[in-house]
């Protein structure tokens, strides 16, 4: 049985559509997401996890293969939950592919992207969401730079301001997870591509909020032959329950 964590008032939007090229041969006779990693695909690692924060309702949006897909999880009774499905005729871009789904039960959606591994604590993304009071959320990973160099901050006017002498920067890169608010869906144009960073501008430009949620566990976007090797050893020693 599969022990629940949470209960999480979120429906769950999964885009699955991209051929991943980058990855072929792999990918062209089985997507992506359904690539196994361990002893099942991608999709059903993340699938199996949101269910234990108590996700009942999960859309899946699909284009390249999407029959091997939809015969796989079918309408996820077998799971105890109920997946839709939309196809993408033409490429939507992420939060074209939300607004395609239209039975969402919830004031709050979870948008991810397939491919991705990652032990994030959903249920403590939810609760830093819903406490900053932000319209979304962004789940984002830290990497660090290392400069083997002393580094001057120069003014406009080649003045030095200041010396650090071999720092160390961290910068916050977007992890294909957001949080939204529902009725964001009203500024996503209906029948057009629109992508998570054109509903991000558009937030910002109308002075909107967004938050970022740094992940502290283990995250892998599989996009290239060395992530999926890299995924294959992780996975022997994470625990993505």
């Amino acid at each position: 049985l599969t022990r629940i964590r949470t209960l999480l008032p979120v429906d769950v939007v999964i885009r699955v559509g991209g051929r991943g090229q980058r990855l072929m041969p792999l990918p062209e006779h089985t997507p992506k997401p359904m690539l196994p990693v361990g002893f099942k695909p991608i999709l059903e690692h993340n699938v199996d996890r949101l269910i234990k924060f108590g996700i009942k309702n999960i859309c899946i949006s699909v284009n390249y293969l999407a029959d091997s897909i939809i015969s796989y999880f079918g309408d996820g009774s077998r799971k105890g939950i109920s997946i839709k499905y939309v196809f993408e005729d033409k490429p939507m871009g992420t939060m074209g592919s939300v607004k395609l789904c239209s039975q969402l039960d919830h004031d709050y959606i979870l948008v991810m992207n397939s491919d991705l591994l990652t032990t994030i604590d959903y249920e403590a993304f939810f609760q830093a969401f819903i406490k900053s009071g932000a319209d979304m959320a962004v789940a984002t990973t830290g990497y660090l730079v290392d400069i083997p160099y002393g580094v001057l901050e120069v003014s406009s006017n080649n003045f030095v301001n200041s010396l650090k002498e071999k720092p160390r920067y961290t910068y916050y890169s977007n992890a294909g997870i957001y949080l939204i608010k529902r009725q964001l869906l009203t500024l996503v144009p209906d029948g057009q591509f629109y992508n998570v960073t054109d509903l991000m501008d558009t937030l910002l430009k109308y002075g909107k909020s967004i938050i970022s949620f740094p992940i502290l566990g283990y995250w892998l976007d599989i996009g290239k032959p060395e992530d999926y090797v890299k995924a294959q050893e992780d996975v022997k020693y994470i625990n993505l329950g």
